[in-house]
């Protein structure tokens, strides 16, 4: 089945917006405007923010009428526009940001009239310099079928080029600065969702990903480092941007009490996670990224109605 079809069938319909007084599922009352909804979730604009509430946090009739608009045919959506409009083909794109290159995913499908969450993914040390060889299949797993129909998003993966990718200063140098001034370039002009910017990376990728929150706090929404992250000191970062971390026990590349101790900085933050594995070595961010849990704990932070 082509993607833009199965991306049709199973995001439901968006509508124009509709004033409606929703009720949550222990009775209490909610005035909001109908915006849209996906299989799991409605998105309602509350006091002029677009928030995200699940289905399941709301009453039968609530629930019942969603699945009624999702009958009704919808609108064309309203072209992306812009300098990086070229770049949403439905597959990688790739691009340059001063001297930072870069590939961008994001469904011809999307529509502007809608706000998307966008995801800053970092790679790991490598002496790669050549731009789209960054994209490795664990970048790819927001982008499967079963994934973006269910969290449809804007991805945009940079390449730490030399000598910055395989000094060991990373993203910590002018890429992960250039990286940030990127991704707030992108807002200005592309229907991202200002408080669902997420970022995520594995190994010199999650160093980075702990550092540009640590120096960005305001700018991403939640986080999720692999294999390597910044030093307990950051800890008051994640209470407020909450991070999930994991490693493998035997890691003989990253040490696993890098993760260990900024963990036990944050153990009793309930927004924030700790997985190790007790094997696995420095290579688990295929099964990292595989699950399913993670994804719907990522794509829940930030604008969505808390529990």
């Amino acid at each position: 089945m082509p993607r833009s079809l199965l991306f049709s069938l199973l995001l439901l319909a968006t509508l124009p917006l509709q004033a409606r007084e929703w009720t949550s599922s222990d009775g209490r009352k909610i005035q909001g405007d109908y915006v849209s909804a996906t299989a799991a979730d409605v998105t309602v604009k509350i006091a002029g923010r677009d928030t995200r509430i699940p289905l399941s946090r709301l009453s039968a009739a609530d629930q019942a009428w969603v699945k009624e608009q999702a009958g009704k045919p919808a609108g064309a959506g309203k072209p992306i526009e812009g300098p990086f409009a070229p770049l949403f083909t439905g597959d990688w794109a790739l691009s340059k940001f001063k001297d930072l290159p870069f590939a961008l995913y994001g469904a011809k499908e999307l529509d502007a009239s809608k706000k998307y969450p966008l995801v800053l993914v970092l790679h790991g040390k490598s002496p790669n310099d050549e731009n789209g060889k960054q994209v490795g299949g664990w970048t790819k797993s927001f982008t499967t079928e079963a994934h973006y129909a269910k969290n449809p998003c804007i991805i945009v993966a940079p390449l730490c080029y030399q000598p910055f990718g395989i000094t060991g200063s990373g993203w910590s140098a002018k890429p992960g600065t250039e990286a940030v001034a990127m991704v707030k370039e992108l807002m200005k002009s592309l229907p991202i969702d200002k408080d669902r910017v997420y970022c995520v990376g594995y190994s010199m990728g999650g160093f980075g990903t702990c550092h540009l929150i640590n120096a960005e706090p305001r700018l991403f929404a939640a986080g999720v480092a692999v294999a390597g992250c910044t030093g307990p000191e950051t800890a008051d970062t994640f209470k407020k941007v909450p991070l999930w971390l994991f490693h493998a026990a035997d890691d003989s590349n990253v040490k696993v009490d890098y993760s260990r101790a900024l963990a036990e900085a944050l153990k009793r933050d309930k927004e924030c996670k700790y997985t190790e594995y007790p094997t696995g070595g420095h290579g688990i961010v295929g099964k990292v990224f595989e699950e399913e849990e993670m994804h719907a704990w990522l794509f829940a932070k930030g604008g969505t109605v808390k529990k």
